[in-house]
């Protein structure tokens, strides 16, 4: 098989395959192959795009393909840390819960749930909603809302 020779490079796959390499991304071998594959299409659209004069294909495609390989892993992964002028926001993962977890883990949920006005039983929730009621005022007449100057 040929390899692809797109303008000045004579081997897109290999190109694109040290562009993985020199990402320093730590990958697992399936997401390696998923980045790789998605590099070569971009090479791909990139020579399409391609204007001969000033810069060499090579250069532009590997400048661009860097940045690409950054948007593949926010676009897998997440977007994580946010650098600014003087300081850096880092969120962190999220952390999933199984429901079908061990008693240990359920038992833990359960209690989360427990107090909430809706598992307390019948007296528990009209409790509840009096406990509502009471906080919640109608409006007022339209004076009060305009101040005595507006009405």
């Amino acid at each position: 098989m040929t390899p692809l020779a797109l303008h000045d490079v004579v081997d897109a796959e290999r190109f694109c395959a040290s562009v993985v390499t020199r990402s320093g991304l730590q990958l697992s071998y399936h997401d390696r192959e998923d980045l790789h594959a998605w590099l070569v299409s971009e090479c791909w659209l990139l020579s399409l795009r391609f204007q001969p004069g000033g810069i060499s294909f090579s250069t532009y495609a590997g400048n661009t393909l860097r940045r690409r390989a950054i948007d593949w892993q926010r676009q897998r992964f997440g977007r994580r840390t946010w650098r600014f002028k003087n300081s850096v926001y880092e969120r962190p993962r999220v952390e999933l819960v199984s429901l079908d977890a061990d008693d240990s883990e359920r038992d833990r949920l359960e209690s989360t749930v427990a107090g909430s006005g809706l598992d307390s039983g019948a007296s528990g929730f009209a409790a509840g909603m009096r406990a509502l009621d009471k906080r919640s005022s109608r409006p007022g007449r339209r004076e009060t809302w305009l101040g005595d100057e507006a009405a």
